[in-house]
């Protein structure tokens, strides 16, 4: 839609040059007309909401958004909340057809109720971009609940996450760093096996396949710095069972942006300083 109303425009001033005088007074509302229609906001979709929660026996469902992104990119809050909402009915009617199936049958322990819960956060917030952590956390009747980590950085107006290649020169080097990082995590955490063979292991687990060519996509943040309006790293997010037992718990390791100077891409290097820090620590930025 933008590509569109970017051609008009350029066709009306194309017109307003090539038409009489009496004509211009035209050209420049049409031109008018259509950068309003660029800087409209996007009407938000029937029932959005930045915190939605249904409940009763049968199930409990849920949406969080972080109102952060409904500031930044008011389209980006909407597509969450679509996608959200989407899945939490799904779940619903799964819910309730295997609750009535429950029911029926006389050899039934009976139903345990099922649980959805989705949780968007704005791990850091720039001028163009955000950084956004997401969670979800699930019941569906097995051995235990599960829950997933994501994340991802997104262009304000754009539709997409930005590839980890938009900011790492070189991604042998980054998966070198990340492989240490996470095996030391693991070492830290109990591990006897030697950190040969915990990063050998990792290896093999983080090696792109022909159906997960970029393994960290969908798995990374930007860490807030302690220099106010800088990032301060990149920080993986791994869900349980993604490189280790469900009894492991997710990973979450943090690569400073000092270890990531020598592979960032020229775009991105002066973006980059300060030490990493929790969200709530991070100076604001004033305002320009």
């Amino acid at each position: 839609m933008i590509r569109l109303l970017s051609t008009v425009s350029l066709a009306a001033l194309l017109l307003a040059a090539c038409t009489p005088e009496a004509a211009e007074p035209a050209a420049v509302d049409a031109v008018a007309e259509t950068a309003s229609a660029e800087a409209a906001p996007p009407a938000a979709p029937e029932g959005f909401q930045l915190s939605y929660m249904l409940e009763n026996e049968t199930y409990t469902v849920q949406s969080e958004i972080d109102p952060a992104i409904l500031a930044f990119d008011p389209a980006l809050a909407y597509r969450l909340w679509t996608t959200n909402k989407a899945a939490l009915d799904a779940l619903v009617a799964q819910a309730q057809a295997d609750k009535a199936a429950s029911d029926a049958d006389p050899e039934s322990f009976g139903f345990m109720g099922y649980s959805l819960s989705i949780t968007q956060k704005a791990a850091l917030v720039l001028e163009d971009v955000i950084s956004l952590a997401d969670t979800t956390d699930t019941y569906t009747g097995g051995a235990h609940p599960n829950y997933f980590l994501g994340g991802g950085i997104y262009r304000k107006g754009e539709t997409d996450a930005l590839p980890l290649s938009t900011f790492i020169a070189d991604p042998a080097a980054f998966g070198e760093l990340a492989i240490k990082a996470l095996a030391m995590e693991k070492q830290e955490r109990g591990y006897a096996d030697e950190p040969a063979a915990i990063e050998s292991s990792l290896e093999e687990l983080l090696a792109p396949t022909t159906d997960a060519p970029d393994v960290y996509k969908g798995r990374f943040v930007f860490a807030p710095s302690s220099e106010a309006g800088k990032i301060g790293g990149i920080t993986l997010v791994f869900s349980p069972y993604d490189i280790g037992s469900y009894a492991e718990g997710a990973y979450e390791v943090t690569l400073p942006a000092a270890e990531l100077t020598p592979i960032l891409t020229e775009a991105w290097a002066p973006r980059f300083g300060g030490a990493p820090v929790a969200s709530e620590e991070a100076p604001v930025a004033e305002e320009q």
